[in-house]
């Protein structure tokens, strides 16, 4: 437990001092909140003021890059170093340093969720009660982790240029036609009808239903986790699949 909590503590300031985590998941996200709701200001959909929903898609924005770009390509960076095999010697084995690596995700997906929440909700002043922020946040976190095992599926290329190609296609694919952009009934009906199955837009669709005060639907969830088990069982197998 030392070891993993040691790994955790060195994993979260190597990725809070990287560039890219703080460019792609913090700032992009703020500067593409800033313009859309100046945009669209007054505008409601399905019953949730424009400024809040898109606090959202933009949070979930950013936790899908995080998660399938930063902590994707950085598995693959770190398995083609040759400080791995170094830390491997020492009282860390490599199930130890990948929980780590996972929690620290987590870790920074929390600080993405807190940041976006505490700072615009500052600027914005919603008028929302602390138990929606909460359930709200932990159904963020929590299903975060789907991303997670996306990023290290992806994470299973051979090329570095492979995968760097497929993370940004992917979380492109998943911003824009996930609705996360743009609200998915701008898009012409077939679009709409391929979003409505992408993990991102389940996934910020269970957080705008907690806006809307419905609920999260069981086959909202049933889907995730259908999602889940299938790219984490992907992973492993393709992972299995590298070292025989």
């Amino acid at each position: 437990m030392k070891s993993i909590i040691l790994t955790v503590g060195m994993e979260l300031q190597r990725m809070i001092k990287d560039r890219y985590f703080l460019f792609f998941s913090l700032l992009t996200p703020f500067i593409f909140y800033c313009l859309f709701t100046y945009i669209n200001k007054g505008v409601v959909i399905s019953g949730i003021d424009f400024d809040y929903f898109f606090l959202i898609s933009m949070t979930c924005y950013s936790l899908v890059v995080n998660s399938v770009q930063g902590f994707g390509m950085q598995m693959m960076y770190d398995r083609r170093q040759t400080w791995m095999d170094y830390l491997f010697i020492h009282p860390v084995t490599s199930s130890q340093y990948f929980v780590a690596r996972m929690l620290t995700q987590l870790l920074l997906n929390s600080i993405i969720v807190s940041v976006f929440f505490l700072v615009i909700n500052t600027w914005k002043q919603f008028d929302r009660p602390i138990g929606e922020w909460i359930m709200t946040s932990v159904w963020l976190l929590v299903v975060s982790s789907l991303f997670l095992t996306i990023g290290i599926l992806i994470a299973q290329s051979k090329k570095i240029q492979t995968a760097s190609v497929t993370a940004n296609i992917v979380v492109l694919g998943l911003a824009i036609l996930g609705g996360l952009w743009m609200p998915l009934g701008t898009f012409p009906e077939w679009v709409q009808m391929i979003g409505e199955w992408l993990p991102s837009y389940l996934y910020a669709r269970g957080a705008w239903n907690i806006a809307a005060g419905e609920g999260i639907e069981i086959s909202n969830i049933i889907i995730l986790v259908c999602y889940f088990l299938l790219c984490f069982i992907g992973a492993m197998t393709l992972q299995y699949r590298h070292r025989s």
